[in-house]
């Protein structure tokens, strides 16, 4: 078979099998299969709930497939503990546990099999896990944290049949915390291993809170980019045990709507319940769980009829920025909570992650809030910049498109900037017809609202790279996009733009300009690109007072972290420095991604700064 026949993707991959399947046939073969075929019932039964599809099965064992990490996760999860609750009963004359490994990766199509890494390191983290256990890649862990309710034991970088992968384990229950020795492994000069890089250890400790019924709550983090939500249980005194029922259930919609947003992490219930049972001050909670927005309410009843109120406070100014009320029948209950909890979403959203004008423009464009925090969802994805976010995005692109054909700008401006990041990742096939059908695209766009801000921001980036656009004509573009509406993304692009036409004045003001204009930069990409601003620019002093304390955030990146190593060696900071090329190797330092920052003519700075990480590396 050649090269162009081999039918490649990227998909995640659950496998699971019984654990001691054998000695269950030696001892009662009879019931063992029934058994099996009862949990297979409900394990294919859970696929398809989860949009799971099962590839391949041998028996006591099962391959399946997801699109998404998160359902294959939540999948796995329910399956164990639906297989521990029927252990628990009579039907279960032979009680079957089972070891589920998760991993996201390169497969080969074949026919309707899957083969390949992929599906390799999955069944080697299956058998890596417990009876009864899940574990996963650091890859699934990545897209699934924030985005889960779940809690996580790194296993660190694990060695099985040759195979090493950084693996982490889904805690059940507490019982399954454990520690297994770490593979480790020498780290080799720089200008050969930056893309292969060592994933090393855990950055910090875990610590748990005990509480009186012996749940897992959140931890204090070190800080992040993602700003935390925590959603009081809503008041209900005074009232029947129905209305409570009720309560309870606007508190959990609450968490599950805010949780479909990847801008916003949102705490569990358990952690919501501890801090209203033990009566914890809003700086409690803002101090112990770096939380910075909590949502509280309130139901009043009387007879059909009922008040719902909500309030929205910034735990960092404390003070109330959003308040909503409204009355209805109890019949209606269950519509009311979805409505205010998505008006809510859609505020916060806004303010957090785009800013009031570019977020309000950009809701109009779509038919509802789910098909917004779609949109919302695929900017964080594209943003990340890599080839399996790509991919991630591609997949909600492809989701939208159908509502809205070829008439709506923004869906328009999306597609655009897939194939543009297509092409920048180097994954187009056919290079001319991407680059025809992406001038086709921007045309269109502009056609359609020859206006848009967005339109003529991506039309100016996009040209400069790819469509033989001069800087004088990208720069006029730029010019009357920031004059029709200086929103974030305008900004932003305008910044690039500026720095690819060799203006780093204007470069670094439009992206102060940008960072001005949020409160909230998810995953530093404002701020690492105006990093690389000021470093090109020789404004070190600069660097280190924009990021502050924020070097110290759990999600700062890779490139940024690999920056400030070389800055500290440059100082004499020689520990500093390693412990900071350390954090950017753990989050897969990407030599390439990292070259990209730098235009042809800064080869030299690039090269003093490459050659300065090489030296640093040989200290370690």
């Amino acid at each position: 078979m050649s090269e162009e026949e081999i039918d490649r993707k990227i998909t995640v991959i659950l496998a699971t099998d019984v654990v001691g399947y054998s000695k269950h046939i030696e001892t009662d073969e009879s019931e063992t299969v029934k058994n099996l075929r009862a949990c297979e019932k409900l394990l294919t039964g859970l696929f398809k709930k989860h949009k799971g599809r099962l590839f391949n099965t041998g028996g006591d064992s099962f391959l399946a497939e997801f699109s998404s990490a998160v359902s294959a996760v939540e999948c796995a999860v329910e399956f164990q503990n639906a297989i521990k609750q029927r252990n628990l009963s009579e039907q279960a004359k032979v009680k079957l546990e089972f070891r589920i490994g998760i991993n996201s990766g390169d497969v080969i199509k074949e026919k309707d099999n899957l083969l390949g890494d992929g599906v390799n390191i999955a069944a080697r983290l299956e058998a890596l896990a417990q009876s009864g256990g899940i574990t996963i890649s650091k890859s699934v862990y990545d897209y699934v944290k924030g985005k889960t309710q779940h809690e996580f034991n790194d296993l660190g970088v694990q060695r099985i049949k040759k195979n090493d992968f950084h693996a982490f384990d889904i805690l059940l229950d507490p019982s399954q915390k454990r520690t297994l020795k770490t593979k480790s492994k020498s780290i080799s000069p720089i200008t050969g291993a930056f893309a292969g890089s060592v994933i090393v250890g855990v950055l910090g400790l875990i610590y748990f809170m005990l509480i009186p019924n012996q749940q897992t709550i959140e931890n204090k983090s070190v800080g992040s980019s993602v700003p935390k939500i925590l959603v009081s249980p809503i008041n209900a005194t005074g009232v029947s045990g129905d209305i409570i029922s009720f309560a309870n259930g606007v508190t959990e919609s609450m968490i599950s709507t805010f949780a479909s947003y990847n801008g916003v992490r949102v705490l569990s219930s358990s952690t919501s319940n501890y801090s209203k049972k033990a009566k914890m001050t809003d700086q409690d909670i803002r101090d112990q769980y770096g939380v910075s927005y909590i949502i509280r309410g309130s139901i009043q009843v009387m007879g059909e009829n009922a008040r719902l109120n909500l309030q929205v406070s910034d735990l960092k100014a404390f003070e109330i920025t959003v308040a909503k009320k409204k009355d209805f029948n109890l019949q209606d209950i269950f519509k009311v909570q979805d409505e205010l909890s998505n008006e809510i979403l859609q505020d916060l959203s806004i303010d957090l992650g785009v800013g009031a004008v570019q977020g309000s423009n950009w809701s109009e464009d779509f038919k509802s809030m789910e098909d917004f925090v779609l949109f919302l969802n695929w900017r964080e994805e594209y943003r990340k910049f890599n080839k399996e976010s790509y991919i991630n995005a591609l997949g909600i692109l492809e989701n939208l498109k159908p509502s809205y054909v070829d008439e709506n700008v923004t869906v328009s401006i999306m597609e655009a900037w897939q194939v543009y990041q297509k092409l920048i990742l180097k994954l187009s096939t056919n290079k001319d017809q991407d680059l025809e059908r992406l001038s086709a695209i921007m045309d269109r766009a502009i056609e359609l609202n020859p206006k848009s801000s967005d339109a003529l921001a991506a039309g100016a980036l996009i040209g400069v790279d790819m469509l033989n656009k001069n800087c004088q004509e990208a720069i006029a573009d730029i010019q009357l996009a920031k004059k029709l509406s200086g929103t974030v993304d305008t900004l932003t692009t305008a910044g690039i733009v500026y720095e690819r036409c060799r203006d780093s004045k204007n470069a670094i003001k439009s992206k102060r300009d940008a960072l001005n204009l949020v409160p909230n930069d998810n995953g530093w990409f404002i701020t690492s690109s105006l990093v690389f601003s000021l470093y090109k620019d020789n404004q070190i002093s600069e660097i280190y007072n924009l990021i502050g304390e924020n070097i110290e955030a759990e999600d700062m990146t890779a490139r940024v972290l690999a920056l400030y190593a070389f800055l500290e060696q440059e100082r004499g900071n020689i520990e500093n420095a390693k412990k900071f090329l350390k954090r950017a190797k753990e989050k897969n330092f990407n030599i390439k991604k990292f070259k990209m920052q730098f235009r042809p003519d800064q080869k030299p700075l690039l090269e003093k700064t490459i050659a300065g990480l090489t030296e640093l590396e040989s200290l370690e």
